[in-house]
C-alpha cells in the first residue's frame, strides 16, 4: 500500500497570504500533481496495467507547461 502526504489548506490563513501569494501557492500545487501525473506515466510498473493512459500525456504536458508559464510571470 503507498501512502501520500496530503496537506490541508486552513482557508482563514491562507485569507491573511497576500492573493498573489495565494495563486502563486495553488499553481504550485497544479504544477506538483501535474508532475507526479507525467512521472506516473512514465513508471513501467505503471505502464504495463495501465498503457492506454498515456494518451492523456500530452494534455497533462500542456498544463504543465501552462502552469509553469504562469507561474514564471507571476513570479518575476
Amino acid at each position: 500500500m503507498r501512502y501520500t502526504l496530503t496537506e490541508t489548506s486552513d482557508t482563514f490563513s491562507d485569507l491573511k497570504m497576500p492573493l498573489q501569494e495565494r495563486v502563486v501557492d495553488k499553481l504550485a500545487d497544479m504544477l506538483f500533481a501535474s508532475d507526479m501525473i507525467l512521472d506516473m506515466l512514465h513508471d513501467e510498473r505503471s505502464y504495463n496495467f495501465a498503457g492506454h493512459l498515456t494518451t492523456v500525456e500530452p494534455s497533462v504536458r500542456r498544463v504543465y507547461d501552462q502552469i509553469n508559464e504562469l507561474m514564471k510571470q507571476l513570479t518575476d
